[in-house]
């Protein structure tokens, strides 16, 4: 089985909402990711696809870890961790000459740098960006609109709604 490294970053706002893209190819909401470059660190993948499919900087959150190379610095340093690595099993794609395969993808958590900067869709991998509430991601289809996996770790990240009493 043929497989590749990928990196995906859920991106959550300071409103609690997550941006998806509706993935052409799969046909799906989807949080932005793809393959890491050779000598790329899955954490820059994740910035870097970001940036690509939806135009925003964000910052990746690590959960919190002991730092192991604190004492020794010059042995390395510590990387963000993923909140999730998954192994996906990834279609064969007549149109790009792929055969079936698998992702071993590291799923980040995400928050752009400046709340106020404007969504710009890479086209060539989605036909609509979109901010979704907790609410909004519950409502989807997980067999037309959203993969069970996608929408679980969604759910996961995403607070749940405040009701304000008048």
């Amino acid at each position: 089985m043929i497989r590749h490294f990928t990196s995906s970053a859920f991106v959550v706002d300071s409103k609690g909402r997550t941006l998806l893209l509706w993935h052409k190819r799969l046909g799906r909401w989807m949080p932005p990711g793809g393959h890491v470059d050779g000598n790329e660190l899955p954490e820059d993948a994740a910035r870097r696809e970001c940036k690509e499919e939806t135009g925003l900087d964000v910052e990746i959150a690590g959960e919190a870890q002991d730092d192991m190379f604190a004492a020794n610095p010059d042995e390395g340093r510590m990387l963000k961790k993923p909140i999730a690595l998954l192994l996906e099993n990834i279609p064969a794609s007549r149109e790009r000459n792929e055969p079936a395969h698998q992702h071993m993808d590291f799923v980040y958590l995400a928050r752009p740098l400046d709340e106020d900067q404007v969504l710009s869709l890479a086209e060539e991998e989605g036909t609509a960006l979109r901010w979704f509430t907790r609410e909004e991601i519950e409502a989807l289809d997980e067999r037309t609109e959203i993969f069970a996996n996608v929408q679980a770790y969604a759910l996961a990240i995403l607070p749940p709604m405040r009701h304000h009493c008048s």
